[in-house]
């Protein structure tokens, strides 16, 4: 191929460059439209989904831990709850320094009917929890267990969970241990995980969870491999729990058609609101800075139309708005 003319070349290089630059200021202006807007005093109600299957909550669910919930399905997967008490790990993030020992769930048998798998903890660990999570993570159509396992030594740990059927009517499912995130690091060092989405858009669930939000709290994101949580984004100065508070629900994933999923956590303080995107070529996007809110945050929660609603300690809401 025959070298360009110096002068030809001078051109080329000239057009490149302002080429490049406009696409930087396209995109600059695109990521300044975009925003979070926040309604005070908005009314918030209950958001809407698939309903969970049909099946009463069994006994057994009724001694489940104090202040914890059981958590309805709606695949295989029917009711999932907390029980054992115990005070081996006297931890006060969630409150009251009782947890669980064991995980329980209320699982299709195979056979037309239902059963309870179950599995206990050693006693150096528990689960640090008050809200089981269910999402299909591998795509199989069959929900896994989402928890958060402490160590008595390295610290708090997000544990995914799953039922296996052995096929044969006398065994009866049970519950394996699918993968585990990389631990907090040391006794009582706890996290909290935000939800699952597909950040990264390689069509693939992703699990997101905020590391120690009391003591400078990051956001990270995992790809789910078995047997690993395998963490692949970070970011600093978030906080999704109050120390103490039993609410766990302090950030949301907002997911729109035509983007990526958006993740609305409070900053440390709880006084703002960040909106956090992971865009390629992989890096984090703020879409507007930080969002003051008139007081703490205590939760945040999805609307039926999609937005967020932010309770503040005073009890007051608001609406939570991702803007264009």
């Amino acid at each position: 191929m025959p070298a360009l003319h110096p002068r030809l070349r001078r051109t080329t290089i000239r057009l490149t460059f302002t080429a490049l630059c406009a696409a930087t200021v396209l995109w600059a202006n695109q990521a300044k439209a975009m925003g979070l807007m926040v309604e005070a005093h908005s009314v918030c109600p209950a958001p809407t989904g698939p309903a969970p299957l049909q099946t009463p909550l069994p006994r057994a669910a009724q001694q489940r831990i104090p202040d914890s919930q059981a958590v309805p399905g709606q695949n295989h997967i029917a009711w999932v709850w907390l029980a054992s008490p115990t005070l081996r790990y006297p931890h006060g993030a969630l409150g009251a320094k009782t947890h669980a020992a064991s995980l329980h769930a209320l699982v299709q048998d195979g056979q037309g009917g239902w059963t309870t798998a179950s599995v206990e903890l050693p006693l150096h660990r528990v689960f640090e929890d008050r809200v089981p999570r269910l999402a299909d993570l591998d795509g199989d159509g069959r929900d896994e267990i989402l928890v958060i396992e402490a160590d008595a030594l390295r610290g708090a740990a997000v544990v995914v969970w799953g039922v296996v059927h052995s096929g044969q009517p006398a065994t009866p499912p049970r519950l394996v241990r699918r993968a585990t995130s990389p631990r907090a690091g040391s006794t009582f060092r706890w996290l909290n995980p935000v939800g699952v989405a597909d950040f990264d858009g390689d069509g693939k669930p992703d699990v997101a969870s905020v590391t120690t939000p009391h003591i400078g709290g990051t956001l990270t994101l995992y790809h789910y491999r078995p047997p690993r949580l395998v963490p692949f984004a970070n970011a600093m100065d978030v906080s999704n729990h109050r120390m103490g508070a039993v609410e766990q629900a302090l950030a949301v994933i907002v997911e729109q058609p035509g983007t990526p999923p958006t993740i609305v956590v409070p900053d440390m303080t709880r006084r703002a609101l960040h909106a956090l995107r992971w865009e390629a070529p992989g890096q984090w996007n703020e879409l507007a800075d930080l969002v003051p809110m008139a007081g703490l945050v205590e939760r945040l929660g999805l609307r039926s139309d999609g937005s967020a609603c932010a309770t503040l300690s005073d009890r007051t809401t608001s609406r939570v708005t991702l803007t264009h």
